[in-house]
């Protein structure tokens, strides 16, 4: 069997630790030094990951058993923490995030598995109809800070239209996105946003309803459903 070689070397690495609260656990996140998508734990990940481990303090059965998927998942931070919370997760993203998001779930397998919830690591192109992704069914989908390539946008929609259009019992979709300043990103997610609301229903999540700690002004937090 061939083994592809890792995009990164671990002396190019260090880890960042979060701390879930309300199971007492760490999750220990590798990150790169330098680099531009995939290499660090971005702000909208851990508003999302705090959001669903506060669903779960106030309803401690919220990702119990819960299929989850991750779309973009760089680092893996948001399906981790929902895989710790209890839930069976996949974890997505182009083939070429996987070897350092593998990286992460070996090094919490443990802290995933002692509240029944599992994480595994897939490749998924987004406009791809025929990854098997499409052929499975999921609770939940999650992504955060996934807008920022024009190109993407369209693939991303396509997708997310197709997960939900192949499943009998409709996903409910969590995002997270920071918005930016530049004019380049605010057209990016204007547009995002208007092809959205095509084919969802867009609810945004107040911040008084988000972790305490872990909500700023400029991250939106939306909970999406098919129309």
């Amino acid at each position: 069997m061939s083994h592809r070689t890792p995009s990164f070397q671990l002396c190019d690495l260090f880890p960042r630790e979060i701390d879930i609260e309300v199971c007492l656990k760490t999750l220990k996140i590798f990150q790169k030094l330098e680099g531009d998508v995939n290499c660090v734990v971005w702000d909208a990940s851990l508003v999302l990951a705090k959001y669903l481990e506060t669903m779960c303090q106030s309803k401690p059965d919220f990702l119990s058993g819960v299929r989850v998927l991750e779309l973009g998942s760089g680092l893996g931070v948001v399906g981790l923490t929902a895989a710790t919370l209890g839930a069976q997760v996949t974890l997505t993203d182009l083939p070429e995030a996987l070897p350092l998001l593998r990286l992460n779930i070996t090094e919490n397998k443990t802290k995933i598995g002692s509240m029944g919830g599992y994480a595994i690591a897939e490749s998924l192109v987004w406009g791809d109809k025929n990854s098997d992704i499409h052929k499975q069914e999921f609770d939940m989908i999650v992504l955060a800070d996934c807008v920022y390539y024009e190109d993407a946008i369209d693939p991303l929609i396509e997708t997310l239209q197709c997960l939900n259009n192949t499943i009998k019992k409709k996903p409910t979709i969590y995002l997270t996105q920071e918005l930016r300043d530049s004019e380049i990103q605010k057209k990016l997610w204007s547009d995002f946003c208007e092809k959205l609301a095509e084919y969802f229903y867009v609810e945004k999540i107040p911040e008084d309803q988000q972790h305490v700690n872990y909500r700023s002004s400029d991250i939106l937090l939306l909970k999406l459903t098919k129309k």
